[in-house]
């Protein structure tokens, strides 16, 4: 486990309960090494901006899954449209026509992480060093 429970209560000020932390912790690192690993080994180095973006993408899974989970609307979804006559409602939803509620999380989870790691060089997909070091790993 790249960041620990105690790092993304105190430090990033996160509110996942402690039985769930480890399970959506590991999904958000997957994802980060997914979105890097063009460039390395992301985790090799301990960084804070790292370690950030992992608690970010924490956030996003965890929301996602505790507000799919029952399966219906939550009482928070606006209303788009509303039609009388046939009572026919529309809620607003994160999701765009036609795409998937994975799809729609890796894109949550993308914008998250993007915050913390588009600086470092992480995020970069250029092959090869795109500095002018001979042995540039983008290790922070």
């Amino acid at each position: 486990m790249y960041v620990s429970y105690d790092y993304y209560t105190e430090s990033f000020g996160g509110s996942i309960p402690a039985e769930d932390f480890a399970k959506v912790e590991a999904a958000a690192e997957a994802a980060v090494s997914y979105l890097t690993y063009v460039n390395g080994d992301i985790f090799a180095v301990e960084d804070d901006r790292v370690k950030r973006a992992v608690c970010a993408a924490t956030d996003v899974i965890y929301n996602s899954e505790k507000s799919s989970g029952s399966g219906k609307a939550t009482g928070a979804a606006a209303i788009k449209s509303e039609s009388n006559d046939g009572y026919s409602v529309t809620y607003v939803t994160e999701v765009q026509d036609g795409q998937t509620a994975e799809a729609a999380l890796r894109k949550k989870v993308a914008e998250a992480v993007r915050v913390y790691l588009l600086p470092t060089g992480w995020l970069s997909r250029k092959v090869g060093c795109c500095h002018v070091c001979a042995d540039c790993n983008h290790n922070l």
